[in-house]
């Protein structure tokens, strides 16, 4: 598959809206760090998290997942006709963790203190296994979306170096993981030497394919698995501050449940986006296989999350006042009602109906990490949470950025497949001179 780059200005009127927006945030992320977070914004000590960590860290990961889900559909499950859209979810995914972790930086009491997990290991911490995931998971993204980059440049010679280099590099982040939440180098050797037996025997016995090399698919998979799950974990300690009808021993399945599902729903978003504003053709029939995806997704996060209830007891609480008002519309329009949707055949051919149930879970899985981060916690003392303007600005200027670093992105490198008829076909013999440069980008 040969991929093209967007034609357009670096420079629009909608994208120097976005700039300014960014810069507006730039300043109030400087007077945070120069004045502290008790300036800026509406925190305290009865509630530390807020805006931030519910959107800009929570749901930026959750929304991020449409890297993880793509890539594995194709490259693991062999999903070959979802191969349009793996470049745009990893460039998608890259960005998101990226502004994850500026979020992050933004939110840290002591920001300058974001790098001690890198030499300080304890022996049992939710996010510092998260912390791990996300960097290791950052370098995979960043490996898988390398071949973009040695496309535009023409490197091909790089791009065999990257291919044979890259399931040795694979395999040595999942042993640098291992060793690290093991804190045993026993353990981080024999994990180096499975996964490099495996990356020798994938490429003997597995039928060569082009692309991203299966062993970077497994790493990423394996992380985003990891901390998408640990997320949830993080709540296991509050059982006495999160409302039941969130609390669960087994929130880290729910919040994977809804990670997979998500990342389904944000490549439909993305792409119907994408091919709005890049005025490029719509790949309906591939769109509507992403639905039945997501449909089936949705369903099992549903009954998943209702059994559990179900078994603690909780569906009573359904029906009663404190937060069940909040439960309700999450599940209802978050949930229930795309996954009704994308049951239609009729939803499913509509290019209108497939967006509005993705925009719909988008939102849902947006609003419930707000929900457990936020909105269902019973804090004690008296008072209430709300975001200052400046919290607002910070969050807008960082979602202005992803928007306008992807728009940018794809016009300066070969994201998008090209479509079909599009622009001069090449001659078998240039095809076939031109196939090493292709073969290691093209998935």
């Amino acid at each position: 598959m040969i991929h093209e780059q967007v034609k357009g200005k670096p420079v629009t009127p909608a994208t120097a809206a976005l700039i300014l927006l960014v810069a507006a945030g730039a300043i109030a992320v400087a007077y945070r760090y120069a004045m502290g977070l008790g300036a800026v914004t509406n925190l305290s000590d009865q509630y530390p998290w807020g805006l931030w960590v519910a959107v800009d860290v929570f749901s930026g990961v959750a929304l991020a997942a449409g890297s993880f889900t793509v890539a594995g559909l194709v490259y693991v499950f062999g999903g070959e006709r979802y191969h349009v859209f793996v470049r745009p979810a990893v460039l998608t995914g890259l960005l998101g963790y990226l502004f994850v972790a500026v979020g992050l930086a933004v939110d840290l009491g002591q920001p300058l203190h974001i790098w001690h997990p890198i030499i300080m290991w304890p022996e049992h911490s939710a996010m510092f296994e998260v912390a791990w995931c996300v960097m290791l998971y950052l370098s995979v993204l960043a490996l898988e979306f390398v071949p973009a980059v040695l496309e535009r440049l023409g490197w091909s010679g790089l791009q065999e170096l990257w291919k044979k280099l890259t399931p040795l590099v694979s395999a040595a982040l999942l042993a640098l993981f291992v060793g690290v939440m093991s804190l045993s180098w026993t353990w981080a050797i024999g994990t180096l030497v499975f996964f490099t037996v495996l990356a020798g025997m994938l490429s003997r016995f597995v039928p060569a394919r082009p692309g991203v090399p299966a062993l970077l698919i497994i790493a990423g998979v394996i992380f985003s698995t990891m901390h998408q799950s640990s997320l949830g974990s993080v709540f296991l300690l509050m059982p006495d501050k999160l409302d039941p009808l969130w609390w669960t021993p087994s929130l880290p399945i729910n919040f994977f449940l809804s990670a997979v599902a998500v990342g389904f729903a944000i490549v439909i978003f993305e792409a119907t986006l994408s091919a709005k504003a890049f005025k490029r053709p719509l790949e309906k029939e591939a769109l509507a296989g992403m639905g039945r995806f997501l449909a089936y997704a949705l369903w099992i996060y549903l009954a998943f999350r209702l059994g559990d209830m179900a078994v603690r007891g909780h569906l009573a609480g359904l029906f009663g006042g404190g937060k069940a008002p909040l439960f309700l519309l999450e599940i209802i329009l978050g949930v229930l009602v795309p996954a009704a949707m994308l049951t239609s055949a009729r939803v499913l051919g509509s290019t209108a109906g497939l967006f509005l149930a993705a925009t719909l879970v988008v939102l849902g899985v947006v609003f419930n990490r707000i929900n457990a981060v936020w909105l269902a916690m019973t804090m004690p003392g008296e008072g209430a949470y709300v975001p200052s303007a400046l919290e607002v600005l910070v969050t807008a200027s960082l979602i202005a950025a992803m928007v306008y670093l992807f728009a940018l992105a794809v016009k300066l490198l070969p994201v998008f497949p090209r479509s079909e008829g599009e622009g001069p076909q090449p001659s078998p013999a240039a095809a076939t001179a031109s196939s090493r440069t292709h073969t290691i980008a093209s998935r």
